[in-house]
């Protein structure tokens, strides 16, 4: 996985090992200390309806990593140098997505059933400053 200085660039898109068994299946979608994802900040955990978009913006200041836990989206991101992004991300086969500071993403449900996110931001949402700039991911 990238060390501290690896998410300095817009985006990744990092496979996790999925530990399967008769019970079912595991993975660990962040390791802080050794990912060197920085501390501090909030996880937090969303649904996207069928037919659903979410996101279209990017943050300032955060960064944010994030890992379908259930369903199948799409995901857009397009960094401010213009590079796009648009990739899978489902429970079958999850894979941990970062976006930096001026990335835009998005999540789109193109499937029937609801998809679940699990996200860590670097920093706590704050109302009163919540560094979100609305931007088309695509």
């Amino acid at each position: 996985m990238a060390s501290e200085k690896g998410w300095n660039k817009p985006y990744a898109i990092e496979a996790l090992t999925v530990h399967r068994d008769a019970r079912g299946a595991l993975y660990e979608a962040l390791r802080f200390s050794s990912q060197d994802i920085p501390k501090g900040g909030q996880i937090y955990v969303y649904t996207v309806a069928p037919g659903a978009r979410r996101g279209d913006h990017f943050h300032e200041h955060k960064s944010e990593w994030f890992t379908c836990v259930a369903g199948r989206v799409r995901l857009l991101m397009k960094t401010q140098q213009g590079h796009r992004v648009d990739e899978t991300l489902d429970a079958d086969t999850p894979r941990m997505a970062f976006a930096g500071p001026g990335t835009s993403h998005a999540v789109v449900n193109e499937t029937a059933e609801v998809a679940v996110i699990m996200a860590y931001a670097s920093k706590e949402f704050d109302p009163a400053d919540p560094d979100t700039i609305l931007e088309p991911a695509d």
